[in-house]
């Protein structure tokens, strides 16, 4: 386990002996309307989420010529063509200033994906808490040096790439000293249980000696919590006020009581891993006192009784000698005569 803590924002830390940073990813559920993205911000808050996470786009960075006039017939469109659906899902700059205020005032980190440089000179602008790397971009090494020159934390998700892809984005992120936490994802909306390869974050902490966190697509809210038992310190789950609501997202998002569940649940995970030395937990030596075993004589044995392992048994109750203490009891003598079955006690040995 890697064994270090980073600074998100400024009162959070993400580590092993941190809580797990918990990420309402908004995208572009907010269908292009500051409204609804401020309805989506509310409702992190109520599930007991700790941050969320928008995405900037310059369309211009973004797009070719190609790509914008291409026709878009999906039934989520918003417009004829791709690169006019995407004008209508984008917010302004000041929409997105606007959103990060909210956010702090509400107690939540501001998280953003930068989807070009001028995006993330903007988002730096607005002091953003920490940057995302999407999946798509992780072998954009000029999109990931830029990020990684301003400072800021960095999430790096992996979905889309080979272990040759990421150890050139981690390289970058490295040469410029960013922090960084390495997500594992899986960039199918939504993603089969069978690829989601939970597995892969002790692989990615073990390779990278980073710090790791999971982006989850499966359906539901089942994984996340699984996700932190194989040490995640951060979540990412899409959120939506309406799974049915136009828009590729809203599918594999959860809804508000669906997060504030996930929430729920990932913290009963964190309170369960506990701790690492193996403590006896409070209480239990009145739970041993009344169902461990103590040793008790096998037979009837007379006063003078040399006493020798073979005379002796183990049963309840717990509150007397056990097992590990015999060698006080072996060799001794009975002061008194015992009954079989009776526990010994200190009295009884000379």
């Amino acid at each position: 386990m890697v064994d270090r803590q980073i600074r998100i924002g400024r009162s959070r830390s993400v580590g092993p002996n941190e809580s797990v940073l918990v990420v309402a990813e908004l995208g572009q559920n907010h269908n292009g309307n500051p409204a609804l993205a401020e309805a989506l911000i509310d409702a992190a808050a109520w599930a007991g989420a700790d941050a969320v996470k928008l995405v900037k786009r310059d369309l211009a960075s973004e797009l070719s010529r190609e790509a914008r006039v291409r026709r878009y017939d999906s039934r989520h469109a918003y417009a004829a063509t791709y690169g006019e659906h995407r004008r209508l899902l984008e917010l302004s700059a000041e929409n997105h200033a606007a959103l990060a205020a909210r956010a702090r005032r509400l107690g939540l980190v501001h998280l953003a994906t930068a989807c070009d440089a001028s995006s993330a000179a903007l988002l730096d602008e607005i002091g953003v808490d920490a940057f995302k790397i999407a999946s798509r971009d992780l072998a954009n090494l000029p999109l990931v040096r830029d990020v990684a020159r301003r400072g800021r934390p960095v999430l790096l998700s992996t979905g889309m790439s080979d272990f040759g892809e990421i150890d050139a984005a981690v390289g970058a992120l490295r040469a410029a000293d960013a922090e960084f936490v390495l997500m594992q994802c899986t960039s199918l909306y939504p993603t089969p249980f069978d690829q989601a390869h939970l597995r892969s974050l002790a692989t990615l902490a073990a390779r990278y000696d980073a710090l790791v966190g999971y982006s989850d697509h499966t359906p539901g809210v089942l994984l996340p919590p699984v996700a932190v038992g194989l040490g995640a310190v951060v979540i990412e789950k899409h959120l939506t006020l309406d799974r049915n609501m136009k828009g590729t997202d809203h599918a594999c998002s959860v809804e508000p009581d669906e997060l504030r569940q996930l929430v729920a649940d990932v913290r009963q995970v964190e309170a369960a891993l506990g701790r690492a030395d193996k403590p006896v937990a409070p209480g239990t030596e009145q739970v041993r006192a009344r169902l461990g075993r103590s040793l008790v004589t096998r037979t009837a044995l007379a006063a003078g009784t040399r006493i020798e392992e073979p005379m002796l048994a183990l049963k309840c109750p717990g509150d007397g000698f056990s097992w590990f203490d015999r060698d006080l009891v072996l060799g001794r003598r009975l002061k008194r005569d015992l009954a079989a079955d009776e526990k010994l006690t200190w009295d009884d040995i000379a």
